[in-house]
C-alpha cells in the first residue's frame, strides 16, 4: 500500500484470489485503459475515471472522482457480480473482460 503526504487517499496492489470472500470485499481495480471496476465478475459497472478527468476542470477534479468512485462502490452487487454462482458468471454476457484484457 502507498499514500502521499499530500493526500489521504491510499494505493495498494492486489495480490492473486486465493479465496472466496465476495461478502467482505473491498477491494477496486483501476484498469489499464482508466476505468473503475468494482468486482472482477461484473461487466456492466465499469465507470471511466479517465473520461471524469478528462472532463472536469481543476476546481472539481477531486469532487467529481469522489462522486464517481462512490456511486460504483454503492452499486457493487454483493456477490459474484450478481451472477449467482460460477455458473451464472460462465453463462453472463455482460461483456465482462478477463484480467489479461484490464491490464491484471
Amino acid at each position: 500500500t502507498t499514500s502521499t503526504s499530500t493526500s489521504s487517499s491510499r494505493i495498494g496492489f492486489i495480490t492473486s484470489m486465493s479465496e472466496h470472500f465476495c461478502g467482505t470485499c473491498n477491494r477496486l481495480r483501476i484498469t489499464a485503459d482508466g476505468s473503475l471496476k468494482v468486482c472482477l465478475f461484473d461487466g456492466q459497472t465499469e465507470v471511466s475515471l479517465r473520461d471524469v478527468m478528462r472532463r472536469s476542470n481543476d476546481d472539481d477534479d477531486d469532487d467529481s472522482l469522489k462522486r464517481v468512485v462512490q456511486a460504483a462502490v454503492l452499486n457493487k452487487k454483493f456477490a459474484l457480480g450478481g451472477h449467482g454462482n460460477a455458473q451464472g458468471i460462465a453463462n453472463a454476457k455482460d461483456g465482462n473482460r478477463p484480467m489479461t484484457l484490464i491490464g491484471g
